[in-house]
């Protein structure tokens, strides 16, 4: 897995990828210029993901 993953509700996101335990759940696409390399859309769409399971 990549050195700069965000943790994040037990998840990792690292540019455009989404991991859970070292396996790769999804990936998801980063606009060029993102400056935080997409974290912020990871974290949303791990946010909706919650949402639709409750």
């Amino acid at each position: 897995m990549q050195s700069r993953a965000v943790e994040y509700k037990g998840y990792e996101i690292c540019l455009g990828s989404v991991y859970k335990d070292g396996e790769p759940l999804f990936h998801y696409y980063v606009p060029l210029g993102e400056r935080d390399g997409g974290v912020e859309q990871g974290k949303r769409i791990i946010d909706q993901m919650g949402r639709e399971r409750d």
